[in-house]
């Protein structure tokens, strides 16, 4: 049995290690389920999303401007909310967009005690307009399971209950994979190993833990060109999952999978608007990557 810790609150010392360390992650009180559930294959859920085709023929609509939010660069906005849950309140901030508009990009940060608010200068160096801080990291500040940034990989692939999803964007086209499906894309030029998984099919996924409350960071898909990243502060994994099968965080949007990254004290958020102004939300501990949103 692997020991799992939160180790996105961790200040590592050098240097990183030459072999794997067992993992420290202490959400590990979170109960993994009996039986996995059967998850649909990628292609699955992408074929739920039917394309009404144009006047012209083309199946590919442009992107349909979402309103209430505020304006961001590349046409993303950013959307903030408060869900009522299990007798309390889950406040969100999220950044929607439109993978036709937008690339996501896993951005590496090696320096181990460049601090929480280095979100601001990883995010300008990548030219982001927006991201969150990415998956877990090990004591030693090695990545924890598989990353690959601009195809420069570290870390190593690893399945167990924690890990079981992963952002990946081959040919400029993102996907949330669960571990069957990843497993075969690691050529991808950009991976990140996250978990747990939070919704599959429009569910919520069971068994999660429902004792720690705290800000956490994810990514979902209405399993087409739609996305969102952001943060939901004051969850438990579970109330997450299961507020984000119920509610509509930003009107039309229908989650079909979502991802948790990191959550505690490293939970960070940046975005730039329209006008060119930035907020950043940042952790307050170091984390070894990022995922950043960048117009095509």
């Amino acid at each position: 049995m692997l020991t799992l810790a939160l180790v996105g609150c961790v200040q590592p010392p050098l240097p990183p290690p030459p072999e794997p360390v067992p993992l420290t992650y202490a959400e590990q009180e979170q109960p993994g389920p009996a039986a996995a559930p059967s998850y649909p294959s990628w292609s699955e859920v992408q074929s739920r999303q039917v394309m009404t085709p144009l006047a012209g023929g083309d199946a590919n609509p442009p992107p349909v401007p979402v309103s209430g939010g505020i304006s961001l660069i590349g046409g993303a906005s950013l959307h903030k909310t408060t869900v009522s849950s299990g007798g309390g309140s889950i406040e969100f901030e999220v950044v929607v967009f439109d993978s036709r508009q937008h690339a996501l990009k896993v951005i590496d940060q090696p320096e181990d005690f460049a601090g929480g608010g280095q979100i601001t200068a990883s995010m300008r160096q990548a030219g982001a307009i927006a991201g969150v801080n990415g998956g877990f990291f090990t004591p030693q500040f090695a990545p924890m399971g598989l990353m690959k940034a601009d195809g420069k990989s570290t870390g190593a692939w690893q399945a167990n209950k924690l890990l079981t999803g992963a952002v990946v964007v081959s040919g400029g086209k993102p996907q949330l994979l669960w571990n069957a499906e990843a497993r075969s894309r690691q050529s991808a030029a950009q991976f990140l190993q996250a978990g747990p998984r939070l919704v599959d099919a429009g569910k919520a996924v069971p068994s999660l833990e429902r004792i720690k409350h705290t800000t956490r960071t994810f990514i979902a898909t209405d399993g087409g060109q739609r996305w969102l990243i952001g943060l939901a502060r004051g969850t438990s994994l579970g109330e997450l999952a299961d507020t984000l099968a119920s509610s509509e965080l930003v009107p039309g949007f229908r989650i079909q999978r979502a991802l948790n990254l990191d959550g505690g004290r490293s939970s960070a958020l940046y975005y730039r608007t329209s006008d060119g102004r930035e907020h950043s939300d940042p952790g307050w501990s170091t984390v070894r990557n990022y995922l950043g949103l960048v117009p095509r």
